[in-house]
């Protein structure tokens, strides 16, 4: 992909994160960035062109270090993982609410070009498939509900900050196994593999989800910078696949058997997500790899196939 983004200063915000550390990658050949991380969390990642501000970003002060001009923010920033909002809702829907309220106010007192940031297919647990971004979001759990608040802070914003927020669905690929048990669960299954476990499938396999590969998301997520666009944008493959596809997949491309465990699920557990990507097409015009190439390509980047 030819990126257009050239000589602009650039905030990045959860810049050691899963999908922050493939922007700055992509990136910083021909751009300054300035990255934001909570301290202490794979300060291996070292790229040049790059200035790294340890702080929280739910705190104001941490963004009184930036010294320099911003022209584009991506705001990656803020907890990703239903399974962090178990364990302390209160906690990481203000983390979410508070550091989506300072990078606007940020973006607003300092006149930034353009804001990115994430939004989730979570939003549409309880929406009928496929999903469109003109319906109104019936979200199920509190990470979904911050998610939904966050689209709502934006709105508010309209006049001072041209922003885009993007309901990202199941992204997976190389640099994803960092997140652990908070990664996708075809990390979690191929991780199973290599560490010949069973994988634990909630309820009968039969939910589903939208899994686009992590260089399709990049790039989406990189054209709704150079689009003139305002507004939400799905980002997905519109492709619903369930967790029992997903084991026969990864059995097929590695050649390996896999045999999970069911367990009982959760009475507020999300079913089925599928984006409709008719305006992702249009305006990011982004056309993702298949399900099955795509972990093809991941097997591979782990060493589980050659």
């Amino acid at each position: 992909m030819r990126i257009l983004i050239k000589n602009k200063k650039i905030l990045i915000t959860g810049i050691y994160g899963f999908l922050g550390r493939h922007l700055a990658q992509k990136l910083q050949s021909e751009n300054e960035i300035i990255g934001i991380n909570q301290p202490n969390q794979n300060k291996f990642f070292q790229l040049p062109n790059l200035n790294i501000i340890e702080g929280d970003i739910s705190d104001v002060k941490t963004l009184e270090n930036i010294t320099t001009d911003v022209d584009l923010i991506f705001h990656f920033g803020s907890p990703t993982s239903i399974v962090l909002f178990k364990k302390d809702p209160i906690k990481y829907y203000e983390n979410t609410i508070n550091g989506m309220n300072n990078i606007l106010q940020f973006a607003k007192n300092n006149s930034v070009k353009k804001l990115i940031y994430p939004s989730s297919g979570s939003v549409y647990s309880q929406n009928p498939r496929p999903h469109q971004e003109s319906i109104i979001p019936k979200p199920s759990n509190q990470y979904g509900a911050a998610k939904v608040e966050c689209e709502s802070l934006a709105k508010k914003y309209t006049d001072d900050v041209n922003s885009v927020g993007l309901r990202i669905f199941a992204v997976y690929g190389p640099g994803e196994e960092k997140k652990l048990n908070l990664s996708s669960v075809i990390n979690l299954f191929l991780n199973d593999l290599a560490q010949k476990n069973n994988p634990v499938i909630f309820g009968d396999g039969k939910q589903t989800r939208d899994f686009i590969y992590v260089d399709d998301a990049i790039n989406g997520i990189i054209n709704s910078s150079e689009s003139s666009y305002r507004g939400i944008i799905n980002i997905g493959s519109g492709i619903s696949t369930s967790f029992n596809q997903i084991i026969e997949k990864i059995k097929t491309q590695t050649g390996k058997e896999l045999n999970p465990k069911y367990v009982k699920k959760e009475l507020s557990y999300v079913e089925n997500l599928q984006a409709d990507t008719k305006l992702m097409n249009s305006i990011l015009k982004i056309n993702p790899i298949s399900i099955d190439s795509g972990i093809k390509k991941f097997a591979q980047y782990l060493k589980i196939i050659l």
